[in-house]
């Protein structure tokens, strides 16, 4: 079981989220706990590949290095251990030691250390010396985002969305095995209060079904629909495993037909209507799912937003950088992530600011509500409230 010890807040929090894994080097493929251990007993020593961020400058992404069986030294602060994250091996340094638990935490990663157990640890990096751990971590990711900012931008597509859709395709079986709560508590809370159970209500963006499956155990009659193949697939078997009548659908939102005033509710996952490119489409399908909405009908949006100037400040460059492209508008962002082929990937997110998503949601007629959690309800205007 995990242990707590005590944790430093970030000195900068980071606007893309810090991230690593490790991979084979022949075949090129990333290394399950599983594989690893299995390896590891058979060699001793294993030859990886490094990739992400969030050991930087000590391990560059696509740098080489060699692990051995945990043990071989004395366990001591400072080190880096190939650790098991929820099921996923990583890089980190050892910043404290407390019985049967260790400190671990990324050099270019302000959050705060994470706590494992001792039986998390895979193996560990041979090093001729300990290597104590280094100051001004916040500082380092400073300039990493200023780099990314500057440098990167969402891989390039005819359709900004495809590359959110290549995202998911890669990441859906560990969507599956996540351990994750199917539903915030406080949004079905919500939901329960404003549609009667019973109702059609739509998912946009289902995933791999968890929404799904916590709205029909509660009594809804609920479509999922979902862009990935892969996800679709996942969720359906799932569905299938759990003997619910839930009907998930593959089709973007964009192509997805709705019939006028045929749902009590629409609820939009976690971040999903951020991946929608060019504010004259999002504000489009708005409009759209306000028509499909039955009189009393209620729709519950999700979008990444901005808290900090920090983020401001990291948009209007990445805003700057983006210039050389027409159809580039302010918030335009992407997230980062790492398919199978080991690569690191840009995909298409868009921020918003508290004012811009408001703007976009009056202008297609909504009216919003209070914010629950990451969700915020969103009901028609009338046309007298239009009118003014």
């Amino acid at each position: 079981m995990r242990q707590e010890l005590a944790t430093r807040g970030p000195a900068v929090k980071p606007f893309w989220h810090p991230l690593s894994t490790v991979l084979l080097e022949q075949p090129r493929c990333f290394a399950t706990d599983g594989l690893v251990r299995l390896l590891l007993a058979r060699e001793g020593r294993l030859p990886l590949i490094y990739a992400g961020d969030r050991m930087w400058p000590a391990l560059e992404h696509g740098a080489p290095f060699v692990v051995e069986l945990p043990g071989a030294t004395p366990l001591v602060v400072g080190q880096l251990l190939l650790v098991s994250r929820s099921g996923i091996p990583d890089v980190l340094r050892v910043t404290g030691l407390e019985g049967s638990s260790i400190e671990l935490r990324g050099d270019a990663d302000p959050a705060p250390p994470i706590v494992l157990p001792r039986e998390a640890i895979l193996a560990q990096l041979p090093l001729p010396r300990p290597i104590r751990a280094r100051q001004w971590v916040g500082l380092r990711r400073l300039a990493l985002d200023l780099r990314e900012a500057w440098t990167a931008a969402a891989d390039r597509r005819g359709d900004p969305a495809e590359t959110v859709r290549e995202k998911y395709e890669s990441q859906a079986a560990h969507y599956a095995r996540s351990a994750a709560e199917e539903i915030d508590p406080a949004l079905l809370a919500g939901i329960r209060e404003r549609v009667p159970a019973g109702r059609p209500m739509l998912v946009v963006g289902s995933g791999v079904g968890r929404e799904c499956f916590a709205l029909a155990q509660a009594g809804w009659q609920v479509v999922g629909i979902e862009f990935s193949p892969a996800m679709i697939a996942l969720s359906r078997a799932e569905r299938d495993r759990r003997g619910l009548a839930v009907d998930f659908r593959q089709v973007d939102i964009r192509a997805h037909r709705l019939d006028a005033a045929s749902l009590g509710g629409v609820l939009f996952t976690y971040d999903v209507y951020s991946f929608l490119p060019f504010r004259r489409e999002r504000v489009a399908q708005l409009r759209r799912l306000r028509g499909a909405l039955a009189p009393g009908g209620v729709l519950f949006l999700s979008a990444r937003r901005l808290y900090r100037p920090y983020d401001r400040a990291i948009l209007s460059l990445q805003w700057l950088a983006q210039q050389r492209c027409a159809s580039a508008e302010w918030g335009d962002s992407h997230a980062r992530f790492i398919p199978n082929d080991g690569q690191l990937r840009r995909s298409f997110v868009h921020v918003f600011s508290p004012a811009g998503l408001r703007y976009e949601i009056e202008l297609a007629g909504f009216r919003m509500g209070p914010w629950l959690g990451s969700h915020c309800p969103l009901v028609p205007r009338t046309a007298a409230m239009i009118a003014r």
